[in-house]
């Protein structure tokens, strides 16, 4: 997405709300669209036939009686946005009474990869919407024709079609894979951003604005580290912490196209270019910069460190902004501050990692009312009354071309920051065409917390890829 960007739970026990809700309409398809015979698609497309022309994709002018549809999400409800999502399910349900919404909610990111990879391997457990980020894992729903293709209602309301901005291309768009038209409605977005505690940089004399280089964060680690001040206290309890770092290094040390050299694998994995990413983790661990119980701590706690000033720097997406900082001293002074993720070459400057956040995928299970109701409930979720209040509460960047008032101040610093953003990727594993990359790096690379060395990390990464070839 080569675009200047614009504006802005199965755990050990599967959480499953139960709600009742519904609407009027006509009859409904999943259409795929390339050729390939889905069994899970044939009673759809049937029904489709049977439609008629012109009234297949009107989703609002259909009747719903006792339709189930279940979706499987990270939505969490301990989570400031958790009741927001409740709302909307709910708001839904009212509205159309006819249609039962059941929620997978999974927050914790590795867990609700694993049971999405388990539900989605059975038609019998398939969920009716899921949540997910794009890339390879997505990609091959869709070869599977296990995905409703959108053109159609896009058409049918083009309205609709034309209410999503760039940011979520990365998340819809198929065609890399072979596969052309539009999968998917996105509906949140980030970037990867450095926030800063303004007291504690003060203190030890750092200009914050100075901070632009990889260079100048890790001098400003070494003054703050030497003064007995915490620089970062990251996480990695949760993998997805140093994978994102490797992501956002990547970006900033070679640009946004080492995504797709790396999944292409023109770039390898064991190769000089990502040995000098690991490195620059290694380096910054070895010196305590990152953390004091780098795999004890999980990013909850990473947060809860420095929302109360133990830790100087919090490396993390845009959603930090819109989180409930109620009752928090630092946030209600103002204390804490966005920047731009420092570069490694500065021709990378406005490089980042961020983009679409999160889609949602319609799955064709084969049943035409579950797939139209479903279609029906993202429509509603990214209608602009639904968004407006959404982001109303909790303030992030949107794929849905919507003007919200409000917005506390750290989202308005990060808006201004993504504003001048010249290209985004998200994770750098989702764009290589083996599903398992996201969880062989993130794995390899909690390895740095445990000792590893680049070569080690960097051989882990390619021996395991042999194991799936």
């Amino acid at each position: 997405m080569k675009k200047k960007l614009v504006g802005l739970l199965l755990t050990a026990a599967m959480l499953v709300t139960a709600l009742a809700g519904c609407g009027n309409g006509d009859s409904s398809s999943s259409d795929n669209g390339d050729g390939a015979d889905s069994g899970a698609g044939d009673t759809a497309a049937e029904s489709d036939a049977d439609a008629g022309a012109g009234a297949d994709y009107d989703v609002e002018n259909r009747e719903y009686k006792d339709v189930n549809i279940t979706i499987h999400t990270r939505w969490d409800v301990g989570d400031v946005s958790g009741p927001l999502y409740q709302a909307i399910v709910e708001g839904f349900m009212e509205k159309y009474p006819g249609i039962t919404v059941e929620q997978i909610n999974i927050p914790t990111e590795s867990e609700w990869l694993n049971s999405e990879s388990v539900l989605m391997s059975d038609p019998s457990s398939m969920p009716n919407v899921l949540v997910e980020y794009g890339g390879s894992r997505t990609a091959e729903y869709v070869k599977s024709n296990l995905i409703v293709k959108m053109d159609p209602y896009y058409e049918q309301y083009p309205e609709w079609g034309e209410s999503f901005n760039s940011l979520g291309e990365s998340l819809t768009d198929y065609s890399s894979y072979g596969m052309e038209g539009s999968y998917g409605v996105p509906f949140t977005a980030y970037q990867v951003m450095l926030f800063y505690n303004e007291d504690i940089l003060s203190e030890n004399d750092i200009d914050p604005q100075s901070l632009e280089s990889w260079d100048d964060l890790m001098a400003a680690c070494e003054k703050l580290k030497a003064n007995g001040v915490q620089p970062f206290d990251m996480g990695e309890k949760d993998d997805y912490r140093f994978g994102h770092l490797h992501s956002a290094l990547n970006y900033k040390t070679f640009g946004c196209d080492m995504a797709e050299k790396l999944g292409s694998r023109e770039v390898a994995y064991d190769g000089d270019e990502q040995k000098e990413i690991y490195q620059m983790i290694i380096d910054a661990s070895d010196k305590g910069y990152l953390g004091t119980n780098l795999l004890g701590n999980d990013d909850g706690q990473e947060r809860a460190l420095f929302n109360t000033g133990k830790a100087a720097f919090l490396f993390m997406g845009t959603w930090f902004c819109a989180e409930d900082h109620t009752g928090l001293e630092l946030f209600e002074n103002e204390k804490i501050h966005a920047l731009r993720m420092p570069y490694v070459n500065e021709e990378f400057k406005l490089h980042d990692m961020g983009g679409g956040n999160e889609a949602y995928y319609v799955v064709d299970t084969g049943d035409a009312d579950e797939v139209a109701a479903s279609v029906l409930f993202l429509k509603y979720m990214t209608s602009e009354d639904v968004v407006k209040e959404f982001v109303k509460g909790y303030p992030t960047p949107v794929c849905v071309n919507v003007e919200s008032e409000g917005g506390n101040y750290l989202s308005q610093e990060a808006s201004a920051i993504i504003a001048e953003t010249a290209d985004v990727r998200g994770d750098i594993e989702n764009y290589d065409s083996a599903t398992h990359m996201i969880n062989t790096v993130r794995q390899a690379l909690q390895g740095i917390a445990m000792g590893d060395d680049a070569e080690k990390v960097g051989k882990t990464v390619v021996d395991t890829i042999a194991q799936y070839e």
